[in-house]
């Protein structure tokens, strides 16, 4: 028997890595999570029980961070010595990797860092792997730049483009499969949200919405790290009417911010852009965006419990523009 912990901050990656673990498995996976009305009473009998035909068991500790102490505390203890020839193997998944007993395996599952491009085309490469298919650099490149730094988009889109593309995605396939990928950009929305730039974020908002297979939640997902990078880049900088493009670059090492998004937030333009960037350190304050963080995640239980998603796009739209 195998002992995996599996640790990060990626669902997606947590559910990849763990049917890679038992795909070749004969065996049934048991699920002991929170839910259970007596999560240590079912781990018990699923530890000690054999199977009458001598198959094998896999058991998934789901989230461990999320019991209680006491419980956790149990668990670990159960399992700390235990060896059992009836499970091929036994998964924690955690938060992190700190926990007092020995693995045979630590498993990182975390997301790359935002300016981590080249880690983020090959996190793209293994869910297309995972469906079988394969994905070239270019069009994993198109994904990143459309949909940003979203697992749970990227999985999805990949996962339908798996079914009707010939075994190897492109850009091609994306446009002509993908979901709204011809006029869906979801950075520039939060930019001219962010920007209070209010009707022509409506003017988008009524396109998204009008379609019957978006997807509220991985949106304010989105829209959440956008607000939490712009809260990291205001709390590290004094406001002022304008800044340099040295002073962005060292802010994005500061902060880790990708240096685009910086560059935008601080209302810089190159000579040869025509675009005209709002310097957002005069539009807000610390409280402003962490009133904006906790609104989002909010909306993010709403809209996750099936309230009415335009109700809940229109009212962050308000909440941010005014």
């Amino acid at each position: 028997m195998k002992k995996i912990l599996i640790y990060g901050d990626s669902q997606i990656k947590k559910n990849i890595t763990i049917k890679n673990l038992i795909k070749n498995s004969d065996g049934s996976l048991i699920k002991i999570s929170k839910s259970l009305k007596n999560p240590i009473e079912e781990l018990n009998n699923n530890l000690m029980s054999n199977s009458l035909f001598g198959d094998k068991k896999n058991i998934l500790i789901e989230d461990i961070n999320k019991f209680s102490e006491k419980i956790k505390n149990t668990i670990l203890d159960q399992i700390k010595d235990f060896s059992s020839e009836n499970i091929d193997v036994l998964i924690i998944t955690n938060d992190s990797s700190k926990l007092k007993i020995k693995f045979d395996d630590i498993l990182d599952c975390s997301l790359p860092k935002h300016w981590e491009e080249d880690k983020w085309i090959k996190f793209i490469k293994e869910i297309a792997l995972f469906f079988n298919t394969d994905i070239n650099d270019n069009a994993a490149e198109y994904l990143l730049n459309l949909y940003g730094y979203n697992d749970i988009y990227l999985f999805e889109e990949i996962k339908k483009l798996s079914i009707y593309s010939d075994n190897n995605i492109n850009i091609e396939d994306i446009k002509e499969i993908g979901y709204l990928y011809s006029n869906i950009d979801f950075e520039n929305f939060a930019y001219l949200l962010s920007s209070k730039r209010k009707e022509e974020v409506l003017e988008l908002a009524k396109k998204y919405l009008s379609n019957p297979d978006f997807n509220l939640t991985p949106f304010i997902w989105f829209l959440f790290n956008y607000f939490l990078d712009l809260y990291r880049v205001i709390i590290n900088i004094e406001p002022k009417k304008k800044f340099s493009w040295p002073e962005a670059q060292k802010l994005s090492q500061d902060t880790k911010v990708s240096k685009m998004r910086v560059k935008k937030f601080l209302g810089i333009r190159f000579k040869n852009e025509k675009e005209f960037y709002a310097n957002h350190t005069l539009f807000y304050t610390k409280k402003d965006l962490m009133d904006i963080i906790i609104k989002l995640e909010e909306y993010d239980r709403l809209a996750k419990i099936g309230e009415n998603k335009d109700l809940i796009f229109m009212n962050i739209i308000l909440d941010i523009c005014g």
